[in-house]
């Protein structure tokens, strides 16, 4: 159950700080521990600490001296990256896009079988 929440958690600093990040430093391989913090300033202490182990590079981060860091980025790869290593491109491309939005379809065929039927 834990585990459970603890990805939940993971899941909304990804969609609340992605976008932020991306419109205000552009996408980048990694982005600075000043950088994150200025952009997480509002979560939570908890929340600011997976917000540095998803953006920031490890070696930043010295990883050996603070094992809770280290643990939470083993977490996080295991969960969501099959226990590879990850960049923050890695972690905005979670994001993804979200498929149609709405508007005019102009597609009859789409309308008959459905936005997201291939025929």
């Amino acid at each position: 159950m834990q585990r459970y929440i603890q990805r939940r958690r993971i899941k909304k600093v990804i969609k609340q700080l992605s976008v932020r990040l991306v419109k205000g430093y552009g996408s980048r391989e990694y982005f600075s521990i000043g950088q994150i913090e200025r952009s997480s300033s509002e979560l939570s202490k908890r929340q600011q600490q997976i917000a540095l182990v998803l953006y920031v590079d490890p070696q930043d981060l010295n990883l050996e001296a603070n094992l809770a860091l280290k643990s939470l980025r083993r977490d996080v790869s295991n969960d969501f990256f099959g226990g590879c290593d990850y960049t923050a491109q890695d972690v905005l491309s979670l994001l993804g896009s979200g498929g149609w939005k709405g508007g005019r379809m102009d597609d009859d065929m789409s309308h008959r079988f459905g936005m997201n039927s291939r025929y």
